[in-house]
């Protein structure tokens, strides 16, 4: 695990100062170890650099970047194999020879030996740059759901890849400005979504696709099309209920297993939810010894999950750590996470705070449950859009401004936030996709009017979403369970949950891992026709709830759904309150969006701080923080300053692209 850095340039100083600075902007993501690498090419220069997280082989033979001793390729990789093994073994039978135990040796020597086509073999999250020396030319890749980030830029005087968006402004070669299609989508969804970034000219790699260009192409000419060798697997209607039960606990339990790999201490993320249940509850098995770790809320017990996660932990024999977080811890975390946002999210605080306290415990790796509601029908989207879809079929006939009219009567009396939503999905056709994003939107189309922003003017489509992002997603509006599940785990999960995870797990130096999104877990899951997934009538998460009936208690079992997050809503009434309006005023005073809006925006929380409208308000506030941080390059706090040591760059223009 780590964070990687390239750059082609044709001026070696340039390369080379700007190199420095992108894998020193890195330095929490990597603190055990940096590398670098210069190759000069035809008037070109190939830098590759790398801050390291030792994880697996912890000696010198893991450093980064590697070089194939025979053929001279180098790679720079951040990421996992957790079936690295198995393939070592098939290269030794070949007659491959290895001089240490990392999985970065076994990835070089399969990438010489088999080429991209290995890509699609790995189990594990990864993003990687491999020069091939004798065809001079980059490869680049990343895993199939992008667990692991890598971003791209491109200027006329060079090309630039790195693990983080902040790496590439560390560079002095990126122009600090505000994507007009990055803030309308962070406002719409919460998070940006890719291909786009908060920041202008720099873009997000897609995930489960790979690229090769020619070096001395790389500035000058338009690059070949990314290549892409993972798609979900086709529906199989002849699995059953038992059978899939089958899978799934053989793909889980296996996948647990591998992803306990490491040569450093493991912890457990574990709340009181069913998906992190079962992942503690299978390392327990393959462990003789386990740390689970659970947030609790000394200053709200009504939304604490410390007892239920205890009760589990100790069922399973492992060793339960208690993170109690108050009022004080809760101001002091959320200024640190501020500091260490790489773009700007209205998730990510409690994996941040969790991260700090696994970290300092001495644990390196945490395993997390992300993924087990996005692919066991775990969230209300599953039963929500296809409801909504039904009904939109039958007014098909109606025109917009009937079905406008019906929206605002039968809104009558709900919440604002409420209301706003069905207004917006009245005025939505029937493509199933299309609700889904309405329903997944956190603001609506007359509060992002309010402040500015146009989805025609930001070059997005009707519901805000970059059309690209599209081209290459197949959904069967016939199948509304399996397309939900499609979209939740792409969008909602690619864009905001596991970019979160990886920025705030690796803000600390901690890596975490996601055991439901195991490659093999992945085609297990995908494969289940809707019927058997989510069978009507049956409670959410119907083959977890079989396949785990001894890691489940009743009582986890009949609570309802809650997430591991935090009191957020309640702070910024209150302790987090002033810090909140001093980030608005930031964000007025910076001028890329309507003043009057985000007034607008912030006395609807102050007027109902319990309903969904606070999400809003906080993405505002989290804006203003980042802008006055990020884009004005303002020095970190103490607490933080230590992060990264690259050089500061003068304040740029703030204006929209």
């Amino acid at each position: 695990m780590c964070g990687i850095a390239v750059i082609i340039a044709h001026d070696p100083a340039l390369a080379r100062q700007a190199l420095d600075a992108m894998v020193c902007a890195q330095t929490h993501r990597g603190p055990d170890d940096s590398g670098f690498e210069f190759v000069d090419l035809n008037g070109l220069t190939l830098g590759l650099g790398q801050r390291r997280l030792s994880i697996i082989d912890l000696s010198p033979l893991g450093h980064q970047p590697m070089a194939h001793p025979v053929s001279g390729d180098l790679l720079v990789y951040n990421g996992e194999l957790y079936n690295y093994r198995e393939l070592r073994r098939e290269l030794e039978a070949e007659g491959t020879g290895f001089r240490g135990h990392s999985d970065t040796e076994v990835l070089l020597h399969a990438l010489a030996r088999w080429g991209p086509a290995v890509l699609a073999r790995l189990r594990g999250m990864f993003s990687i740059a491999w020069y091939r020396a004798k065809q001079r030319t980059l490869v680049i890749a990343r895993d199939p759901l992008g667990i692991k980030p890598l971003y791209i830029a491109r200027t006329p005087s060079a090309l630039v890849l790195a693990s983080e968006v902040r790496a590439i402004l560390a560079s002095g070669l990126i122009e600090r400005r505000i994507s007009q299609r990055g803030l309308a989508t962070l406002l719409a969804f919460g998070a940006v979504q890719d291909p786009d970034t908060i920041i202008e000219g720099v873009h997000s790699f897609p995930g489960g696709y790979w690229q090769e260009f020619p070096i001395d192409a790389a500035l000058n000419s338009t690059l070949p099309f990314p290549v892409r060798y993972w798609r979900p697997p086709t529906i199989d209607p002849t699995i059953t209920e038992p059978e899939a039960i089958d899978r799934i606990h053989a793909a889980l339990n296996t996948s647990v297993r591998d992803h306990l790999i490491s040569d450093v201490p493991i912890g457990v993320f574990l709340s009181s939810g069913i998906d992190s249940t079962i992942i503690a509850g299978l390392a327990a098995k393959h462990t003789s010894k386990i740390n689970t770790y659970t947030i609790g809320f000394s200053d709200n017990p009504d939304m604490s999950e410390s007892a239920p996660a205890a009760r589990s932990a100790r069922l399973f024999g492992a060793e339960h750590h208690d993170v109690q977080i108050g009022t004080r811890q809760a101001l002091e975390g959320f200024e640190r996470w501020l500091d260490s946002l790489d773009q700007p999210s209205i998730d990510g605080l409690n994996t941040f705070v969790v991260s700090d306290a696994v970290k300092r415990a001495g644990i390196t790796v945490a395993l997390s449950g992300l993924g087990g509601d996005e692919l066991f029908c775990g969230y209300g989207s599953f039963a929500d859009v296809p409801r909504i879809q039904m009904l939109m079929r039958r007014t098909r006939n109606l025109p917009a401004w009937v079905r406008v009219v019906l929206a605002r009567a039968a809104s009558t009396g709900k919440p604002l936030a409420y209301k706003h939503k069905l207004l917006d999905i009245a005025r939505t056709g029937e493509r199933l996709i299309d609700l889904y994003f309405q329903r997944r939107r956190v603001m609506s189309a007359s509060q992002l009017a309010e402040l500015g922003i146009d989805a025609g003017r930001s070059r997005l489509t009707p519901s805000f979403m970059p059309p690209e992002s599209m081209a290459d997603i197949d959904i069967d509006d016939e199948d509304p369970v399996v397309a939900v599940s499609t979209l939740e785990t792409r969008y909602y999960a690619g864009n905001m949950l596991l970019r979160d995870s990886d920025a705030m797990g690796m803000a600390h130096g901690l890596e975490i891992r996601v055991p439901f999104f195991d490659t093999a877990v992945l085609n297990t899951a995908m494969a289940i026709p809707a019927n058997v997934r989510m069978p009507y009538g049956l409670p959410n998460k119907h083959l977890l709830r079989r396949a785990f009936p001894n890691l489940l208690r009743h009582e986890l079992l009949e609570q309802s759904k809650r997430g591991f997050s935090l009191p957020i809503r309640r702070w910024m009434n209150t302790s987090l309150k002033p810090l909140c309006e001093e980030s608005l005023a930031d964000l007025r005073r910076s001028g890329i969006l309507e003043s009057k809006g985000i007034e607008s925006v912030w006395r609807s929380y102050l007027d109902a701080p319990e309903t969904p409208l606070w999400s809003r308000a906080f993405g505002l506030c989290v804006l203003g923080a980042y802008i006055t941080r990020v884009m004005n390059d303002r020095p970190k706090t103490p607490s933080t300053s230590s992060r990264s040591t690259a050089p500061r760059d003068p304040p740029r223009n703030l204006s929209r692209g």
